[in-house]
């Protein structure tokens, strides 16, 4: 698995979270709480993680393409959710 993450600076990350695990979780498994939340998508999986200033977000797949999907899929529920059009996330890839 190959996995990146990135952060989004929002005083509404719990709600965020909330907010993405409940519309994932019509289609897809997902389990969340008040903190973190684990989407398992059939192409990888999108983790997220909430504190009061943060929303972190990381996603794991098998190869460099399905790894963009579930980044792709994360970053523009969140931004429709965020109204931040053109609002593009920085992802990175995780440090060994």
């Amino acid at each position: 698995m190959i996995e990146c993450h990135t952060t989004v600076h929002t005083k509404r990350a719990a709600q965020f979270l909330f907010k993405l695990c409940k519309h994932f979780a019509r289609k897809i498994p997902v389990d969340f709480d008040a903190q973190q939340g684990v989407a398992h998508f059939p192409f990888g999986i999108g983790r997220l993680y909430a504190d009061d200033a943060t929303l972190r977000l990381e996603a794991a797949a098998a190869d460099p393409a399905l790894l963009a999907r579930v980044c792709q899929v994360l970053e523009d529920h969140l931004q429709l959710m965020r109204r931040a059009e053109n609002a593009a996330l920085d992802w990175q890839p995780r440090q060994p």
